[in-house]
């Protein structure tokens, strides 16, 4: 049974899309585990990131993208199978042979912002049965597919919002990751977006659950009920010849979310540095471009390594 997992986070820029590709990258490479990369983001970054441009757009003209899946809801379209997967991705198109051949991916579209929407507005026989059926389809395509047991993690990739996408995300994920950037505004997002997760979202589709199941009607095998908090990841800290290593607006906010966040967050921190954003333009991780000035200088190879074997122990965890 796979291990699934969100990256989230209300606020855009903070590197959702960078640490779900190196996680995912770093378990195939590392690891030697079947990693599943879900793009849930109708911005489709991850996905563009992952294939060519064009490769996407075939995809997307062909319907076989994550969308599918909401569609089946707002449109009464059959439920896709895993051809809506892509295999080995990278193989494909950097010819890297068996770095990240257990790497696969199931792509976004930017159509999937527009059947958001459809799917907040639209309803089917019992308003309760409704609810629940349109935050739990990611469960459903789960329970009538094999990828549960195809692989070992399935690591989803999520928009910066907690609408409809994103709850699909977290009723079928038993843990999620917040990347943060040590800035004031961000920082105080995270303890409302935990708080949004454990008080509101997660209550709810319990109650609906348990409507359910008191009119003996079927939950989800794939649903979640808790999903725990794996670690919230340090990003984009910038550095300086300050005494903590760091600005002084980054340092006092860490300080900050240190006191207030204790063993939930987690070393090391991944620092600013244009050697990612060049390494993500190619398409690829900063493990397979380790020998560009801009990635060694800074280790960042050694630092992701080291943060995806701590995030790997937690999520083995759950």
């Amino acid at each position: 049974m796979a291990k699934r997992i969100s990256i989230i986070n209300f606020k855009g820029g903070v590197g959702k899309t960078m640490l779900a590709f190196h996680l995912a990258t770093g378990i195939a490479k590392y690891h030697q585990k079947r990693v599943l990369l879900i793009d849930v983001d109708h911005q489709s970054t991850l996905s563009i990131l992952c294939l060519t441009g064009d490769e996407w757009k075939e995809r997307d003209k062909s319907n076989l993208t994550i969308n599918s899946i909401f569609t089946h809801f707002t449109d009464r379209l059959p439920l896709p199978g895993d051809e809506i997967i892509i295999k080995n991705p990278l193989t494909i198109r950097h010819k890297l042979v068996s770095e990240y051949d257990l790497l696969d991916l199931v792509p976004a579209t930017l159509e999937l912002d527009d059947t958001e929407i459809e799917l907040a507005s639209a309803s089917t026989g019992d308003a309760i049965r409704s609810e629940w059926e349109k935050r739990t389809l990611l469960c459903k395509w789960f329970d009538n597919t094999t990828v549960n047991d195809d692989y070992d993690y399935i690591i989803i990739d999520c928009p910066p919002a907690t609408k409809l996408a994103t709850q699909n995300a977290l009723a079928a994920s038993h843990g999620y990751i917040i990347p943060v950037i040590p800035e004031e505004v961000i920082r105080r997002g995270v303890p409302h977006l935990r708080q949004l997760l454990s008080n509101r979202i997660e209550p709810k589709l319990r109650k609906y659950s348990e409507c359910l199941v008191s009119f003996d009607l079927d939950i989800s095998p794939s649903y979640i009920s808790v999903t725990k908090l794996v670690g919230i990841v340090i990003t984009r800290i910038q550095s300086s010849r300050a005494p903590s290593g760091y600005t002084n607006d980054h340092t006092e906010n860490l300080n900050q979310m240190i006191k207030d966040w204790g063993d939930d967050l987690l070393e090391p921190y991944i620092p600013q540095g244009v050697g990612i954003s060049e390494s993500l333009r190619a398409g690829l991780p900063v493990y397979s471009r380790d020998y560009h000035n801009n990635i060694y200088r800074m280790g960042f190879v050694e630092i992701f390594k080291e943060l995806i074997d701590k995030l790997v122990k937690k999520m083995d965890l759950l």
